[in-house]
C-alpha cells in the first residue's frame, strides 16, 4: 500500500518513539505503560503509522509483537530526527548556540580537526552565531554506528566501507578528504633504527604494540608477515585506536608500531621516533573522509565545517 501524504502531516514524535519503545519491550501493554496510554490507544497509534507510511511495520502474534525489517528501518531512520529533536530543547532551554556533534577518529586529533575548527572559527567572523563543537573520537565502525543512531551529526576519519551497514549506504552524502600511508616506527635507540638493509628476517623476533586483532592495521600487518614468511607478530602491548598512546609506548620500550605517516609528522611524534619503510611491511593506505546523512545535511554549521574540513586537507604534508 501507498504512504499517505495527509497521514504523515498528522503524526507526532511520539508516534517515532513507538517504534524504539515497541523494539525494547515487545509487549504493546507493556509501551502502554511507558507512553502513559491504553493498550487500545496504543494498538492505533500502530495503525496509523503504519497507514502514513504506507508499510508493515509491526508484526503481530501471541508472543507479543515485533519490528519488521521495514519496522526496523523506519527506527533506524527516525531515531537521528529524535536526537535532533532533542538537542534542539537542550539547546533552546539553555540560549546556547547550536551544537554540531563530531565523531572522529584519535589520529584526526593530532591535525585533521584542530585545522579544520581553526578555518572554521576564521571564515565564521566575530558578527556570525557562533557553533559549538562536540567532539566524540573512536573506531570507524563504532562512529558509523553512532551516526545511524542520531548520536553524531557528521564523521570524520577512516573509511571502511565494509563496516557501514548496508541499509545505511544510500542515506549516506560522503566527501573524501585525503589518504595517507601507514608505517612501521621505532625508537631512534632501537637496534633496527636507521638500517637500510632490512629483510623479513630481521622482524622474526621483534615484538609489538598494536591494535586489537581485529583492526585494519593488525590485520594488515599480520597479513604482511604471513606474505614473507613470518609468524604472526609477537605483541607486548595492545592499544585500541590510539596513536599518541602507541607513540608513547614505542619512546620508552623497544617496540614497533603502526601510525599513519601524518601523525609521525606533527610535533606530538618529536624527533625520537624512525620510520622503518621497507617494502615488504608495506601496508594499503587509509582513505579518510568525511559522511553525514543526507537528513543531516541542512543542519546549522554542518556546511561550513565540511568547507573547512575540505580546506584543511588542503594543508596536509602529502
Amino acid at each position: 500500500m501507498a504512504h499517505s501524504p495527509q497521514h504523515l502531516d498528522r503524526l507526532r514524535l511520539r508516534h517515532l518513539r513507538l517504534l524504539e519503545l515497541i523494539e525494547d519491550y515487545r509487549s504493546l501493554r507493556a509501551v502502554a505503560e511507558q507512553l502513559g496510554l491504553t493498550q487500545p490507544a496504543v494498538s492505533q497509534m500502530v495503525k496509523d503509522l503504519e497507514f502514513a507510511f504506507g508499510a508493515m511495520l509491526v508484526d503481530r502474534s501471541v508472543r507479543g509483537v515485533e519490528l519488521t525489517g521495514l519496522g526496523r528501518l523506519a527506527l533506524q531512520r527516525s531515531r537521528s530526527g529524535l536526537a535532533a529533536f532533542h538537542t534542539l530543547a537542550a539547546e533552546l532551554d539553555e540560549g546556547l548556540p547550536p551544537v554540531l556533534h563530531v565523531g572522529t577518529n584519535p589520529a584526526m586529533m593530532f591535525n585533521m580537526i584542530p585545522a579544520a575548527l581553526r578555518i572554521a572559527q576564521a571564515k565564521a567572523g566575530q558578527d556570525a552565531v557562533p557553533t559549538r563543537y562536540a567532539l566524540r573520537t573512536g573506531l570507524a565502525m563504532d562512529m558509523a554506528r553512532a551516526l545511524w543512531d542520531g548520536e553524531i551529526n557528521c564523521y570524520v576519519g577512516r573509511i571502511d566501507w565494509e563496516v557501514v551497514p548496508g541499509d545505511m549506504k544510500q542515506s549516506l552524502r560522503h566527501d573524501h578528504l585525503y589518504e595517507t600511508d601507514l608505517v612501521v616506527v621505532c625508537s631512534q635507540a632501537h637496534p633496527l633504527a636507521g638500517r637500510s638493509d632490512l629483510v623479513p628476517e630481521d622482524f622474526r623476533d621483534t615484538i609489538w604494540a598494536l591494535p586489537p586483532e581485529d583492526s585494519k592495521n593488525r590485520m594488515g600487518l599480520s597479513a604482511a608477515f604471513r606474505n614473507n614468511g613470518l609468524p604472526e607478530p609477537s605483541i607486548a602491548v595492545e592499544v585500541a585506536a590510539d596513536p599518541n598512546g602507541l607513540m608513547n609506548i614505542v619512546r620508552e620500550m623497544p617496540v614497533l608500531a603502526v601510525i599513519p605517516r601524518l601523525v609521525l609528522n606533527t610535533p606530538a611524534a618529536g624527533t625520537q621516533l624512525v620510520a622503518l619503510d621497507v617494502d615488504f611491511l608495506r601496508l594499503a593506505p587509509v582513505e579518510i573522509g568525511f559522511m553525514t546523512l543526507v537528513e543531516h545535511e541542512h543542519l546549522t554549521g554542518l556546511q561550513d565545517f565540511r568547507a573547512a574540513l575540505m580546506a584543511a586537507a588542503q594543508e596536509m604534508p602529502f
